[in-house]
């Protein structure tokens, strides 16, 4: 409440905001050349159809709450194998989901794009 009258802050948050879009728009091109280049040099392979992405709110959520859900999602392959993608803005806990995750997996290996 004390903010949202101010004109100077609404301003500031909008520059921010958009900032941040602009950032992770310009991070989320980057990862899906060197993806591309990846599957063209056989490092990995093209899926078809595409993975299915789930969407999951982690606003007032803890790490442990959102690495219940994703862990919940990934069934057997949480023991088995898989990989595991994880998208979002930045701020949004991405690295510390990911840190939280690794704990939970014993053969996790992270990479990040950003």
């Amino acid at each position: 409440e004390r903010f949202g009258s101010s004109e100077e802050f609404q301003k500031l948050s909008k520059f921010e905001g958009e900032a941040i879009a602009t950032r992770d728009e310009e991070d989320a091109v980057k990862l899906q050349a060197g993806i591309e280049i990846s599957i063209a040099r056989g490092v990995l392979t093209k899926l078809d159809p595409s993975p299915e992405y789930i969407s999951i709110d982690v606003l007032g959520k803890t790490p442990d709450q959102v690495c219940d859900i994703i862990l919940a999602h990934m069934g057997d392959a949480a023991k088995t194998g898989c990989v595991l993608i994880l998208c979002g803005l930045s701020g949004t806990g991405k690295g510390t989901t990911v840190a939280r995750l690794q704990q939970c997996l014993s053969n996790a290996t992270a990479w990040s794009n950003g």
